[in-house]
């Protein structure tokens, strides 16, 4: 008799075990649960960024279980472009825009190391002493917008920079034209851009007046060169 209560014990003990496992499960669900709130709470970008990091994962799994069936033949653009040199892409694109489209008098690149600037002549953007965009600025800022959206991801930040000509006239009124008419046309470059699909959580706007030239004054090709806006952009590295 006693040898039989003891195997009705253990039997019972073993039937019983699941309940401690189930019981670890739903206190390790509850702890993810309460977790994630936290970070929903606090700051909802990490679990957007948590997200996208997840499905990306399981996204080049999937691809690369697919058996690499693929011809090579893609056009190069979207997504794989996110881990190219983003600065460098930009420089190669527009410039190969600029040549194929004759606009070397009116776009401008500077690149270094980690930033690159794209200078937007006046007689290309705006009509005279306003901010009202010329018909035919607005093609080659679409061009701009998409070839710096292929690479937004690695992109730091973009600063938009409105500059105007020293005509000689500094007395008070003329001067806060000038710094507002700078301001002013780097806010509508802003506009276009995010009109156009660039998150504007990355921007910010400057306005220099005539205070940072890049050719004398003193003759009008040299004022058209000043007469500019320009698009500066950093890379993470910044």
């Amino acid at each position: 008799m006693k040898k039989r209560r003891t195997d009705d014990e253990d039997k019972s003990e073993n039937n019983e075990r699941w309940l401690l496992t189930y019981s670890d499960l739903i206190t390790l669900l509850l702890a993810l649960f309460i977790i994630m709130y936290g970070m929903s709470t606090e700051n909802a970008s990490k679990v957007q960024a948590v997200s996208t990091a997840l499905s990306d994962a399981f996204n080049n799994t999937a691809e690369a279980a697919g058996g690499g069936a693929g011809t090579g033949s893609g056009s190069g653009t979207g997504k794989s472009l996110e881990n190219a040199d983003p600065l460098g892409t930009i420089y190669e694109q527009l410039n190969g825009y600029i040549k194929q489209n004759d606009l070397k008098d009116n776009v401008d690149l500077v690149k270094s190391d980690h930033a690159i600037s794209i200078r937007l002549k006046d007689k290309l953007l705006f009509l005279g002493d306003s901010t009202v965009l010329k018909p035919g600025s607005e093609e080659t800022l679409k061009k701009v917008c998409q070839v710096v959206s292929q690479v937004y991801g690695n992109v730091n930040h973009l600063t938009i920079t409105g500059n105007t000509a020293d005509l000689g006239n500094h007395d008070p009124e003329n001067e806060a034209d000038s710094w507002q008419l700078s301001v002013n046309r780097a806010v509508t470059i802003l506009d276009f851009l995010t009109s156009n699909g660039l998150a504007p959580e990355k921007m910010s706007v400057e306005g220099n007046s005539h205070y940072n030239p890049i050719a004398g004054n003193d003759t009008e090709d040299g004022r058209a060169a000043n007469r500019r806006v320009e698009i500066t952009i950093t890379d993470g590295a910044n």
